[in-house]
């Protein structure tokens, strides 16, 4: 048998990756820390968490890390809804169905 990753035993990742994109980008959480302190685990070492933001677009090598820690979800999603760019109107999308 391969191995497991016991993160996802009780999450979906549509519950996941909303929470992963607001606790990194809203609140300057490190990587590491969103998956120790929310999600109980140290074993991965915030890789997963980096695996599913840069897959969804969110560059983590931090310069976006707490980039919108001074506002809120509403005026965030707004903005990204402005945006040409594919992946801002995704992330846009992913907040908005979470959070409002």
């Amino acid at each position: 048998m391969f191995k497991t990753y016991k993160f996802f035993d009780y999450r979906d990742l549509e519950d996941l990756v909303p929470e992963f994109l607001y606790y990194y980008l809203f609140q300057d959480l490190s990587l590491k820390v969103i998956e120790e302190k929310y999600y109980g685990s140290q074993e991965y070492k915030g890789w997963l968490c980096k695996s599913l933001l840069n897959y969804y677009g969110v560059d983590t090598d931090g310069e976006n890390r707490g980039l919108y820690n001074e506002r809120s979800i509403q005026s965030v999603v707004d903005e990204l809804y402005t945006s040409t760019d594919m992946t801002h109107l995704r992330i846009a999308h992913i907040l908005k169905k979470k959070y409002l």
